[in-house]
Parts: C-alpha cells; structure tokens; sequence
C-alpha cells in the first residue's frame, strides 16, 4: 500500500493526541492502532507520543512510541503532555504532524507559526457537554477556532464536517469515518451463563449510563433473566459515584477492559447498546456491528450518520421507549443485526488517509519549489 513512497518516501509524521497503543480505552487510541502500522505499512516513518503510564514498549508494529510526562488538573491529563508534544516536534522536526483529537489541536497555531505542516483528525465535539467545566469549554472551543489553520482536518462524521461548515472551516475538511475490525480481531471463545446487554464505554455522563440503568430496570421487569454488563473506565469519580446507588445484582460494571479482551465480551453478548448523548464515529458500536451483534443506537446526529434502519435508534432521555427498544430486539434480534459490506475497512481508511498525507507533502514540495 505504498501509494505516496515516490512523493517522499522517508516522510515522517509525528501522532500527538493519543495515551498509547495497543489496548488502551478510548476512540482516539482505537483508531491509532488500527491506522498508524498500516501507516508505516506504506513507507512513512511514525513516531507517536503518548502518556509513560500507557505505553508497554518502544515500538508497537513499526511505529515508534516515545514517553512523555502528565500530570491531571482542570479535568485532564493531556496539558503538560501537550506541552512536552511541542517540544517534542522541535526535535524531530517531523514532516507533518498529526493530531489525534481537538484537545491535541490546543497549540495547533504554535505548530504552524514554527513552521510545521498540520493535519488534525477532528473525532469528537464533546465539549459541548457539561462535564468539562468553563475552562475545559474554552479550550475546546479555541482549538476548534484553530482548525481553519490545519493544513488538513479529517473530521470522522459528516456531523462534525457540518459542525465545520457552520463555522466556516470547509475547504481543508476531509470526511474519514472509523472503519470495521478484520476478522482476526473479532476471534473470541469467551461464554457467559446468563444472557446480557453489552455498553461499552467510559462511565460518564457522556454515554448517558443513568439512563441507561433506568431503561433497564424497566426492562429487567419482565426480563429477570437478563444482565447488563458495562465494560468502562471509572474514571470520573463523581459521576461513578451517583451510578454507583443505582446497582443492583443484575448490573455489572466490568471497569476498563483491555481492547483484546473485548471481543470476548461482545461474542457472548445478546445485544449491544450505546444511547451516548455525544459520540463522534463510535469504535465500540462498529465492533459490535463486526461482531454481527443487534444494536441499539441513540437518535444522535453522529450515530444517524452510520445510516442505519429507523428501528435501531432511540431517543436517549426515554428510559420507556429505550426499555421498549430493548424488548423489541429480544422479540426480532435479527432486525437489529446491520450488513457489514456497506462499512470501510481499516485497509480503506489508511489509503485515505494516506491521500491527504499526500496532498499536504505535495502541496509542501511545490512551496518549495517555488
């Protein structure tokens, strides 16, 4: 897949914006250890910075992965990362780099004054929800105000390409959505005795688990026999906290799953739900489309989006209509099952990648020339 190694073969990008490859939780992660090996793949160099406290290694299938320090204030552990990512390009004076999420985009005016051709994948307006605080809120929004400077964006849903537009930020926009696992990711042999509905997700206010328990204890009322497992971070001590009143012995909270160990988890699974009030394109819930699993969605603008039947989505504030949802796929599971064909691959998602790569270096190599 070497599409670009006769522009510049040795060309150099430097990832900025993900805690670590492989298995660790997360959307930006997901989809670095899945794109960035096939990166190096067709011939680019890759080096990607992550948090010391999520890498296991130096070296993660060619690319190359460099510590750097955090520590956590105002609801992150990304700032004096983002810091030490700047210095860090200084360095290795990369050929393009590639921020892995908008929070990474904070500095993304520094890259360009310095002289650093910029690419951002835009994979989440979360911000918008209250868990962030006015600081966290202001930040976002002035790293979404810098878009307009990237010399690309890959915006990961034609929502958030919208979600640009609105803000007059569309000619450097590239509309790139997550892709489906291979088959060799999907192989489980894990069981479970009692049937049960599969989240998967950080336990935050963002996947809506309070609802979610709601619709479910609503469910379970009829269905005694069913669980919910949620497999997710607890990483938001407060929220946990008010989730933590609502358990019961027919929910589980499974904590932050390792990535390879997920697709146990979904083999046995009855179904698989994400009623997210905010999502960008969900990793989760096409791994579970991979598994051939029932879904059920949130009516959400970034999940609609997938395109999927009206019957797989649901409003997420209606713990009766999501209760109703859950007992509608136990009655038609197979109405809830999606066709995996009308998906990219990873494969797919590279070479796109890999074409607005070209685009900045070729666009770089006229400059030059000029």
């Amino acid at each position: 897949m070497p599409r670009f190694s006769n522009i510049r073969n040795s060309a150099q990008i430097m990832v900025i914006g993900a805690r670590g490859i492989p298995n660790v939780e997360g959307g930006a992660e997901k989809n670095a250890e899945a794109l960035f090996p096939r990166v190096v793949k067709a011939g680019y160099m890759v080096d990607l910075l992550g948090l010391a406290s999520h890498l296991r290694g130096k070296e993660y299938e060619g690319v190359r992965l460099h510590p750097a320090p955090h520590l956590t204030f105002w609801n992150t552990d990304k700032l004096l990362y983002y810091v030490f990512a700047l210095r860090k390009a200084l360095g290795l004076r990369p050929d393009i780099v590639h921020l892995q999420g908008l929070g990474a985009a904070i500095f993304l005016v520094f890259y360009k004054v310095l002289g650093f051709k910029v690419v951002v994948r835009y994979g989440s307006a979360d911000y918008i929800l209250g868990k962030w605080g006015v600081l966290g809120r202001l930040g976002f929004r002035f790293s979404e105000w810098q878009l307009r400077f990237a010399d690309a964006i890959i915006s990961v849903t034609p929502a958030l390409s919208r979600r640009l537009a609105q803000r007059g930020i569309v000619s450097n926009v590239h509309t790139i959505p997550n892709a489906l696992d291979d088959a060799a990711f999907v192989a489980s042999s894990h069981k479970e005795v009692a049937p049960y509905i599969l989240v998967v997700g950080r336990v935050t206010s963002q996947k809506n688990i309070l609802t979610l328990i709601d619709a479910f204890n609503l469910f379970a009322a009829s269905h005694p026999d069913y669980e919910l497992h949620i497999a997710g971070g607890l990483d938001d001590r407060p929220y946990y906290a008010v989730v933590a009143e609502k358990l019961n012995d027919k929910i589980r909270l499974l904590g932050k799953v390792p990535r390879n160990e997920v697709p146990s988890l979904l083999s046995s699974a009855k179904f698989f739900v994400n009623i997210s009030l905010h999502e960008g394109s969900s990793n989760a819930s096409l791994e579970a489309i991979s598994h051939g699993l029932p879904i059920v969605l949130s009516d959400i603008p970034e999940n609609r989006d997938i395109g999927l039947a009206d019957t797989i989505y649901v409003s997420p504030n209606d713990p009766e209509a999501i209760a109703a949802k859950f007992h509608a796929v136990t009655e038609d599971p197979t109405s809830y099952i999606v066709d995996k064909q009308r998906f990219l691959s990873w494969e797919q998602v590279a070479e796109k990648t890999l074409d607005v790569y070209g685009a900045v270096l070729r666009k770089t190599s006229k400059e030059v020339g000029a």
